[in-house]
């Protein structure tokens, strides 16, 4: 029944994720998240102390029936004890004192932590909220040209190291961000549709470093000029200009733990899996270019990914296939070697295959891909 497939679906994430994703409904009391929130960790508590009491009597008997080895219990290790500790003590920084990134989440709208919860009317909320925890993403965009032309970007840099600094919590072996800027500045101020180019700054922490300072030091090193400045903070294409339009400078990043391989460069967020080519491109997806009759225009097309979790198998053409398999096939569809074996790369991949909007070589490309009676065959 759903009840029950619901409550193993919260049971597997609560055992092997370590959290829980609780849908709060609209006509539900406004005591309810609270209750949520605070049940976890008054229980770990609960349980803690549980075991602790077990682990007493457990030694009080052993110490009483040394030669009776059969009577000897789990319960009367001291790592059980512990570990039911450190549970409760994670669970109170989480769910109680909010350490960790904590938000709820409401379709269309954005609701703060269950603290705050109760003060918000539910009457005014249409649909349902859901508790969130936050990854190893992380990402600015300088919508406003001040943050570029001010301080020529340092205050905007000092923003983006305390947001690696924070999202290290989830992962500090190593770190990288991604920005695009004009392929030539100066030629991109009258086009409607300008050609970038990205700039990807990756770093691999030392023993003893701070991966929020390493990561700065590339991203300066990558993308200022010799007078500490971000590169282009006083031109034209990020600041107010005749032509009355403007790019926006953005960096997206995202610091890693290795879980199934080495903490390497080639490993190492953003990922990239072909390098930038050229193409003709039909800029149907630019609202500033609506105007224009249909005409392709040649652009330089690269991706680059930041992603959390694992990839391990994709459905082409009603066919599951693992990573391994997907891996070989986009080195022969992409006709570019694979940059590493991690999974987060095929992602990269396979954006790189279904990415194809406006362009029409990269468009047959998809359709001979994923067409039944011409894909390419796996194995």
């Amino acid at each position: 029944s759903a009840p029950a497939v619901s409550f193993v679906s919260i049971a597997i994430r609560a055992i092997l994720g370590r959290h829980c994703i609780v849908d709060i409904s609209a006509s539900s009391p406004p005591f309810v998240p609270q209750v949520i929130a605070h049940s976890g960790w008054i229980f770990s508590w609960f349980l803690a102390l549980m075991i602790h009491y077990m682990y007493i009597q457990a030694r009080h008997s052993y110490d009483h029936h040394r030669t009776q080895v059969g009577k000897m219990s789990f319960t009367k290790e001291p790592v059980i004890v512990a570990a039911a500790y450190i549970t409760a003590i994670e669970a109170t920084a989480t769910d109680l004192l909010g350490w960790v990134p904590l938000a709820y989440r409401c379709v269309g709208q954005y609701l703060p932590p269950a603290s705050q919860a109760s003060s918000i009317p539910l009457d005014n909320i249409d649909g349902k909220y859901t508790c969130i925890f936050f990854c190893g993403n992380f990402g600015i965009l300088l919508i406003n040209s001040s943050w570029i032309n001010i301080d020529g970007g340092k205050k905007a840099l000092d923003m983006l190291e305390k947001m690696v600094n924070i999202t290290m919590m989830r992962g500090a072996q190593s770190g990288g961000a991604v920005t695009f800027e004009p392929a030539h500045y100066g030629s991109n101020i009258d086009s409607d549709v300008p050609i970038l180019k990205g700039v990807r700054s990756r770093v691999v922490n030392a023993k003893r470093t701070d991966l929020s300072k390493g990561v700065r030091r590339k991203l300066e090193a990558d993308n200022n000029t010799w007078s500490g400045n971000l590169r282009g903070w006083d031109k034209d294409e990020f600041n107010s200009n005749s032509s009355g339009k403007r790019l926006v400078r953005g960096f997206f990043g995202h610091t890693r733990f290795a879980t199934s391989s080495m903490a390497t460069m080639d490993g190492t967020h953003p990922h990239q899996w072909s390098k930038r080519k050229s193409h003709r491109v039909y800029a149907f997806q630019s609202p500033s270019a609506s105007h224009l009759a249909p005409k392709p225009q040649l652009m330089g097309v690269e991706n680059f990914i930041t992603h959390n979790g694992d990839f391990e198998f994709y459905k082409v053409n009603g066919e599951y296939h693992d990573t391994e398999a997907i891996q070989d096939w986009l080195t022969r569809t992409l006709h570019e070697p694979m940059p590493c074996t991690v999974d987060s790369a095929a992602i990269a991949g396979m954006i790189d295959l279904l990415k194809c909007q406006g362009c029409f070589a990269l468009s047959a490309r998809y359709a001979l891909c994923f067409s039944r009676s011409l894909s390419f065959n796996f194995g």
